[in-house]
């Protein structure tokens, strides 16, 4: 005869109070992913194309730096853009790394989970890049290209490989902390 605890725990009803958990946990992960991407939705307007932040950023360039900036400031400004692309793609890719790190936790290895949280953050920051190259092709002042979406995920490359070096630095740090110290020359003889 079967006991009352198995048959109840079979035939028991479920408790909201896991999902909750379960959606808290996931909106947890998910959720700075999707704000990452609003952000660059935005930043995809025309409100935002080069045209419209050449004046702001070249006041701000002139007070930090004097007004001899204005002389290569057409490279500059262009610099300060390409830069925005590869730093701010490469933020994503790590915030895409924290939700699929979080994600694929019941994974056989810590290395086999590692490399596949950063390969679908690369994947993810090429996708997004290229959706927002694409949205920018439809914009007046904007347009697609191609390379950028390059440049974005070269910055998910650099910044996953940064990540992926400091975590086996630290695993090595642990693992050497936790390994019991081989006990000296002098201590093994004077015993």
């Amino acid at each position: 005869m079967a006991s009352s605890s198995i048959v109840y725990g079979l035939y028991a009803p479920r408790s909201t109070a896991g999902w909750s958990t379960r959606r808290r946990d996931w909106l947890r992960t998910w959720l700075p992913v999707l704000a990452c991407m609003m952000a660059f939705a935005v930043e995809s307007t025309s409100y935002l194309g080069a045209d419209r932040t050449d004046a702001p950023l070249r006041r701000v360039a002139e007070a930090l730096f004097g007004y001899d900036i204005g002389v290569h400031w057409n490279l500059i400004h262009h610099l300060i853009r390409k830069t925005g692309h590869f730093a701010g793609y490469g933020m994503f890719s790590l915030v895409c790394f924290r939700g699929f790190w979080r994600t694929f936790q019941s994974a056989a290895s810590p290395m086999l989970r590692q490399l596949r949280a950063h390969g679908l953050a690369i994947l993810a920051t090429f996708l997004a890049a290229g959706a927002d190259e694409f949205h920018q092709s439809f914009v007046p002042n904007r347009f697609g290209s191609f390379s950028d979406v390059l440049l974005d995920t070269y910055g998910a490359v650099a910044l996953c490989f940064v990540l992926f070096l400091a975590m086996q630095a630290v695993e090595r740090r642990r693992r050497t902390a936790c390994s019991p110290e081989p006990a000296s020359v002098e201590a093994v003889s004077l015993g």
